[in-house]
């Protein structure tokens, strides 16, 4: 029989969200990144659709911020043989764990900046589906950090949503522990 599927992360968890607009640059996606006054909630995130939270786009409907950033913990207990993302993106999404990348969807190759749109709009059944992606992540023993970014494929599109869902397959041992935070500045 093949292995039991783990699920690390289930859809509808809830996240913290920054959609104020800003550029946080990279320094965002890190394992100690400081998200403390990030507003929170339920996934489904987004607007324009049905959504368990509803977020900010900005002051103009025909402007409306490009890129909006999530961040949430996970824990792992060991390794796995397989890890699978499940991912609902509405229009574009660069997915890292643990301050490293380890997927796309709906996103040109090369840097992604927080003005880079999303090529294509995502429209009618795509904007509620999962999308199963196979990730390679480097996991640590305890608390992991998934990061995502979720671009508008145009300044004027009517809606932006997120969730996603994390499964592990298989045993492959123990992790190593998380990095200690780094020193006071």
């Amino acid at each position: 029989p093949p292995p039991p599927a783990d699920p690390l992360l289930a859809a509808g968890s809830t996240w913290k969200c920054r959609d104020t607009g800003a550029d946080l640059g990279t320094p965002w996606r890190a394992y100690h990144y400081d998200d403390s006054a990030w507003a929170s909630g339920p996934a489904p995130l987004g607007y324009g659709d049905p959504m368990a939270t509803t977020i900010g786009f900005g002051p103009d409907a025909t402007n409306k911020y490009i890129t909006t950033y999530f961040r949430r913990t996970f824990t792992a207990t060991h390794g796995y043989q397989s890890l699978t993302l499940n991912l609902r993106r509405d229009d574009g999404a660069v997915v890292y764990v643990n301050g490293t990348e380890v997927a796309r969807s709906n996103m040109p190759t090369g840097t992604v900046t927080a003005a880079t749109l999303a090529p294509l709009a995502v429209a009618g059944a795509d904007e509620t589906t999962f999308i199963p992606i196979a990730v390679n992540a480097s996991l640590y023993n305890g608390t992991n950090v998934i990061a995502v970014e979720v671009h508008q494929s145009a300044l004027n599109s009517s809606d932006l949503g997120l969730d996603l869902s994390l499964v592990g397959t298989g045993d492959t041992g123990s992790l190593p522990n998380p990095p200690p935070p780094p020193p006071p500045p």
